[in-house]
């Protein structure tokens, strides 16, 4: 997808002018300039604003009606990458002569992203995925039982290096990582591919990264705690960051490298838990799950990292280890991994990107989003109730660390975003002021 400028309306309340106390709010001017006259039923004089937010004298309401105030004349939507303000007049028609919207534009670009892919590389990724093979057959030999069908791995390397593809001149900057990377527990503290833009050489990089043959142990906290490290580095990571991490196992590794040792592999996990994903979430780092066949032990663990990690499908969901968690991506019940496996990435890095975007300063509450394609009408998408991997569809304050709305940025969800994908003449205003549309 290209890069696009986006508009974003501030849309004035006006305190006087054509949303005075008493107006009728079905006769506001929708051209951005203040109405000859509208209803009303505050007598005397009262401040008057023009749209661009300055107060113009006074005016005043005699008989019922709103005296018009003297307002320079509306420019066009303004397109100026400093964010410099300018006045803007074309509101969707569920706004339009509904709502007191005199806006001002602000001009901005989508928050780019920052993904980095790690995957999981051990032994047990040879197997063929149910029901070609069972988990049990794999656990007690993990080879694959039928050489003529894929293995999770190469199913595993199809799905990334189609997601990769999915990627090419976008916004998005991608990386991958592998554990283990020694057959045994390594976790390398530079990813295989370094994060670059997804250019036709960084796609080259990638899936010449993903040959080779699965082997070793589960270093899931290892190779997830130096994603993390590498994402704090701010040169390595513009824009919004987030680690996606597909796996088929539990943790087998812990800091001794023995899987035996249980106290050993908790105190790994808790220091991902309770420590590291918090210190990511705080540097703006999210985490996404996949669980893959073989996981069904960890689905506990993989829920409260994708909980924590800011990610979960549902806030009501369920985490935390000895449970059956389903904050995360979880495939393991797929009858057919390879297509679902598939969709759960196309899902995640079409919400990885080009789907969220800055407000101008001000923003609250009262917020409006809309677009419009080949300088068409525009279009509001109403808010979306519920978290867009739990298939929301509209748009939805981002969240910050704590999970609280972040009125900073808007994020665009389900078909709201393959809309503003699909075709690159398409700009994205968001504006406030105005009632919020449902």
């Amino acid at each position: 997808m290209k890069t696009r400028n986006v508009v974003l309306f501030a849309a004035l309340v006006a305190v006087g002018g054509c949303s005075a106390a008493g107006a009728d709010p079905s006769t506001d001017s929708p051209t951005g300039t203040a109405p000859a006259a509208v209803t009303c039923n505050v007598s005397g004089q009262q401040p008057c604003f023009c749209p661009d937010g300055t107060e113009s004298g006074t005016q005043s309401c005699l008989g019922g009606v709103l005296s018009s105030c003297s307002c320079p004349t509306v420019a066009p939507v303004g397109t100026d990458p400093g964010g410099t303000p300018t006045t803007a007049a074309n509101l969707c028609s569920d706004l339009r002569g509904k709502r007191s919207c005199n806006a001002t534009s602000y001009a901005s670009q989508q928050v780019p992203s920052s993904i980095l892919f790690v995957v999981d590389r051990s032994g047990s990724m040879a197997c063929n995925a149910p029901p070609v093979q069972t988990v049990e057959s794999c656990n007690s030999n993990p080879t694959r039982l039928d050489p003529n069908q894929p293995s999770r791995w190469e199913t595993t390397v199809k799905a990334l290096t189609d997601t990769f593809a999915g990627l090419s001149g976008s916004t998005a900057s991608i990386g991958l990582s592998l554990f283990s990377t020694d057959g045994f527990c390594g976790v390398d503290s530079a990813p295989a591919v370094e994060l670059g833009p997804a250019s036709a050489v960084q796609l080259s990089a990638l899936t010449n990264a993903l040959s080779g043959d699965p082997a070793g142990g589960t270093p899931i906290v290892g190779a997830v705690i130096e994603a993390y490290h590498h994402l704090h580095e701010e040169l390595h990571a513009p824009g919004n960051r987030y680690v996606v991490l597909i796996t088929d196992g539990e943790e087998s590794c812990g800091t001794q490298g023995d899987e035996t040792d249980k106290a050993d592999l908790q105190a790994a996990r808790t220091l991902l838990l309770q420590t590291e994903v918090k210190k990511a979430r705080d540097a703006n780092i999210r985490t996404y799950v996949i669980g893959a066949p073989g996981s069904e032990g960890a689905r506990g663990f993989l829920s409260e990292l994708a909980f924590a990690g800011g990610t979960a499908k549902d806030p009501n969901c369920v985490h935390g280890e000895g449970t059956d968690g389903n904050c995360h991506f979880d495939l393991t019940a797929a009858t057919d991994f390879s297509d679902v496996l598939g969709t759960t990435l196309k899902n995640i890095s079409g919400r990885a990107l080009g789907c969220e975007f800055k407000t101008p300063p001000g923003a609250s509450a009262l917020v409006n989003v809309q677009y419009s394609q080949n300088g068409g009408d525009p279009v509001c998408f109403p808010q979306a109730d519920g978290p867009c991997e739990g298939g929301a569809n509209g748009w939805q304050f981002a969240k910050d660390a704590a999970g609280n709305d972040d009125h900073g940025r808007v994020v665009l969800c389900g078909q709201a975003c393959e809309t503003v994908k699909a075709d690159p003449s398409t700009v994205v205003d968001v504006i406030l002021g105005c009632q919020v549309l449902r």
